[in-house]
């Protein structure tokens, strides 16, 4: 658990040869479990906790909506970016999202503007 951290965000680049740039830093992906778009994101931030020195970390953010069509969101934290991006590639349209409703995600994509 975060105990005193401070996140803050920082230009990103996405190395050469780990996903097709015009996908990322954020995109919409088929979930295979509940065969809906989610949105899928990510950001670097320095995180502190106690009072250990900041440590950088990458976050992959996944939104999607509730029953009642608010967006949801569920947070990744990763060491290095590779990991992060591995996460987006392999795990993200697998991973088990709480509270999602399916139907409802469907019905109300999730878009944002986007400057790439």
């Amino acid at each position: 658990m975060l105990q005193e951290s401070r996140v803050q965000n920082e230009y990103l680049q996405t190395p050469k040869g780990h996903l097709n740039r015009s996908t990322l830093p954020e995109t919409a992906v088929q979930h295979r479990l509940y065969s809906c778009p989610i949105h899928v994101w990510y950001a670097s931030g320095w995180v502190r906790y106690k009072k250990q020195p900041p440590q950088m970390k990458w976050f992959v953010y996944v939104e999607y909506r509730d029953q009642f069509s608010a967006s949801q969101y569920h947070v990744s934290e990763f060491d290095t970016l590779t990991s992060a991006l591995n996460f987006i590639k392999n795990e993200a349209m697998e991973h088990e999202l709480s509270g999602i409703c399916p139907e409802q995600t469907r019905k109300h994509p999730i878009m944002h503007l986007t400057s790439l």
